[in-house]
């Protein structure tokens, strides 16, 4: 039965071509094989959820995340090995280490609150760590076992190389004493056992064992005597080796056995997160998005679809529309004007979002249902003796019978196959049945009465894809409410038919053609105009939108750059600042040494060291122009005051009562506050000022340091303090990531970010406490 709706979905609707083109996204083996095996399911709840997967995937994607699966691999094989006490090779273990790495990589990159169904799976992994080590402790990535795996091992690893040694010094010293009985001055190797080849003649000369004869029977490989023992040496400690390392891939093996539940478990989940990611590279790659699925009514939506199979150079984008009113949409036009291609569109949307995949459009709407029927193409049937008409009718008949309210079908060429008078009453009366069930129809005709009755019934929508009389090619455009002709006069014109026999056909169409059918065509021809006139105006709209959209692509680019050249100027500074503390240590070095030296010396260096200073301000200050009388904030400290004084790069603040001289470099302009008299205010300042600025987690382990970081924070929010400073060090940046994170969930934070090259540059950071 699964096989039968596979190959329907196949022959009506290229569905495999689709998922194999989706599948080329995958990472591994597994997802690929899900991605080609995938059917449309009628599981509301499963169509949700993976879908719901491949919509945070997207999202994933499209703000730069990165997931690396590489070394996902199929692991199911050697774990039932394992399981079943058999033992895995090397190059088995490995893989198993390879797919444990990429589960690793997947639970560190999805460990974040902006995605939080993939995050539960990934973070539902076990990454069996402790068989991770062992295995790579023992084989190396190349799928060997080490030669130093363990200690025996090691041992006989030596034992063999030292054999070997000792050998080829006892062969170098036979060969320079027997060359003349020697066919080659050179040893060779015979079921690896050392040998010589020796002259026929000699054959006996040197004791040990023959290995055969050369091919020309003029030499023996022969094993002299002196050679037995190391030989023997040499082939017992390979053998011992080889069962030194079938133990420890037997050791390995039952520990894959007693991880066996956590790592079939892992392959599982780990698929399903690259399905998802399979599907949202795919979806970003071509322009697609995430179908909502409703169960609210029966109208459809799909904007500015297309079909993923056409050349995205050549597809045209088309927008499809059913009301809850209308359940039928019926698609008219000459052969080859892209109304099959709009079938196929529609159906396939319908099965790859019920198969829990995204669709190429802009936006989609579909309802849920429980049930699909096709029937496009040529269905004869040689073995059950069934002409096209007849096969025609016969999956019809079934439709009939098996839809209801909940169905989609898909019919191209209704009633097509027999005599079109006998073909059109037939369609519309299995139309009009369709429709009397509630099922989604969407097909395709071209006879007259057949359009004639859609025009009639409000449950139908009569559309077209637009064809170029005057090129005969059609234009692929969908023309919603307006049936298309079948231009059947001018492709035989075109095809250089009889003149007079196409004025014959013109006058007898006339004749036969009734009044209403003529007032239809006329009313189509002015619905054409109107939507043409709406074409242009959506395309001055469209225009519209892309010069919009330039201006503001325009605008991010000059504030990326502006970005750009602030970072470089601050690792130019950094980079100013570093080199001139290395200087400034170096001369304090040098005085040091000079104690007890010459006060001149010292003086010296002394107005190096100023003259540095000096040349540090003016670095930092050249951007900042302060006079007396400014209100100012001092960074780092919870003060502010007036400027009563400057003097180089100094400045004298009057703040609380006291005269403070601060570096302008650590001066903000600020507006000067309205003081309103509290009587608790001094006593709030007063608190603040014995409470510590800044909170120094150097040398904590991430954990000590977050607690230490939390408990800080609530004190200085009881204690009204605005901004603190955390030291953490620049490091490998694990703490530095782990105070940020933490600061991110704070409720009491309203900002923070990296600190001045004054005040510690990104080895420290500046909160602002709400």
């Amino acid at each position: 039965m699964e096989q039968n709706f596979r190959n329907e979905l196949n022959q009506a609707i290229d569905f495999s071509s689709v998922l194999t083109q989706v599948s080329a996204f995958s990472s591994f083996s597994c997802a690929k094989e899900k991605i080609l095996n995938a059917l449309p399911v009628f599981d509301k709840l499963e169509i949700q959820e993976q879908l719901n997967y491949a919509k945070e995937a997207i999202q994933f994607e499209q703000a730069g995340g990165l997931l690396s699966l590489s070394g996902a691999n199929d692991i199911s094989l050697p774990v039932s090995k394992a399981s079943k006490q058999m033992t895995l090779t090397s190059k088995e273990l490995i893989s198993i280490y390879h797919f444990l790495t990429a589960v690793k990589q997947a639970k560190q990159s999805l460990d974040e609150s902006d995605y939080p169904k993939l995050t539960n799976l990934a973070q539902s992994m076990d990454g069996c760590t402790r068989l991770m080590d062992s295995i790579i402790s023992k084989i190396d990535l190349t799928g060997s076992v080490k030669e130093d795996a363990t200690p025996a091992l090691k041992s006989m690893h030596k034992a063999l190389v030292d054999t070997r040694l000792a050998l080829q010094s006892k062969s170098r010293q036979f060969l320079k004493k027997n060359s003349l009985k020697l066919m080659e001055n050179m040893t060779t190797t015979v079921s690896g056992r050392v040998v010589v080849l020796v002259r026929a003649q000699d054959k006996n000369a040197f004791g040990g064992m023959i290995h055969g004869q050369s091919s020309s029977g003029l030499a023996y490989y022969v094993e002299p005597s002196s050679f037995v023992a190391d030989n023997n040496e040499i082939s017992s400690l390979m053998i011992r080796i080889e069962e030194e390392k079938k133990r420890i891939c037997r050791e390995l093996s039952m520990q894959v056995k007693k991880n066996a539940l956590s790592l079939t478990s892992a392959l599982e989940t780990l698929t399903v997160i690259d399905v998802a990611f399979t599907k949202a590279k795919w979806a970003v790659r071509y322009d697609g998005c995430i179908p909502s699925l409703q169960s609210r009514d029966h109208s459809m939506y799909l904007e500015h679809a297309k079909h993923p199979l056409i050349d995205e150079k050549k597809v045209v984008c088309n927008t499809y529309e059913l009301t809850d009113k209308q359940a039928c949409l019926m698609i008219s036009g000459p052969n080859m004007g892209g109304k099959t291609v709009t079938l196929k569109t529609i159906g396939l949307f319908v099965a790859l979002a019920h198969a829990a995949f995204p669709v190429l459009c802009h936006k989609a709407i579909l309802p849920f249902y429980q049930s699909m029927y096709f029937d496009i193409g040529d269905h004869q049937s040689i073995e059950n003796n069934l002409s096209t008409f007849s096969s025609h009718i016969s999956r019809l008949s079934h439709i009939c019978q098996k839809s209801d309210e909940n169905s989609f079908i898909l019919l191209d060429e209704i009633g097509n196959g027999t005599d079109p008078l006998e073909g059109a009453s037939l369609a519309v009366a299995i139309l009009e049945y369709l429709i009397s069930k509630r099922s989604t129809i969407i097909t395709s005709t071209h006879y007259s009465q057949v359009k004639t009755y859609g025009k009639a019934n409000d449950s139908v929508l009569v559309s077209s894809v637009e064809f170029n009389p005057e090129t005969l090619k059609p234009t692929y455009k969908y023309i919603p409410g307006v049936s298309g002709a079948s231009y059947a006069f001018h492709i035989a014109r075109e095809y250089n038919l009889e003149e007079s026999i196409l004025e014959r056909a013109d006058f007898l169409k006339n004749e036969n053609e009734k009044q209403t059918e003529k007032e239809l065509e006329k009313l189509e021809k002015l619905q054409n105009d109107v939507l043409k006139q709406k074409e242009r105006f959506n395309q001055l709209i469209e225009d519209a939108h892309r010069v919009q959209k330039e201006a503001y692509e325009k605008e991010k680019e000059i504030e990326k750059r502006k970005a750009q050249l602030d970072t470089s100027y601050q690792e130019q500074l950094n980079e100013m600042l570093e080199k001139k503390k290395a200087e400034a240590k170096e001369i304090l070095t040098v005085l040091r040494k000079e104690k007890t030296g010459k006060q001149h010396k010292q003086i010296e260096k002394m107005h190096e060291l100023d003259l540095l200073n000096e040349h540090v301000e003016e670095i930092e200050d050249d951007k900042k122009e302060f006079k007396v009388g400014d209100y100012v904030k001092i960074t780092g400290l919870n003060s502010h005051g007036e400027i009563v004084d400057i003097r180089r790069n100094e400045a004298t603040v009057l703040t609380n009562g006291m005269k403070m001289k601060v570096k302008i470099s650590k001066l903000e302009p600020m507006h000067k506050p309205q003081i309103k008299k509290a009587t608790y205010k001094a006593h709030v300042e007063s608190v603040s000022s014995r409470f510590p600025l800044e909170l120094n987690l150097i040398g904590m382990r991430v954990e000590e340091g977050i607690a230490a970081l939390d408990k800080y924070l609530d004190q200085a929010v009881v204690k009204h303090i605005k901004q603190v400073r955390i030291i953490h060090g620049m490091g490998t940046g694990a703490l530095r990531t782990a105070v940020w994170k933490d600061l991110k969930k704070q409720p009491n934070v309203s900002k923070f970010n990296s600190a001045g090259p004054s005040e510690g540059g990104l080895g420290a950071t500046i909160v602002i406490l709400k």
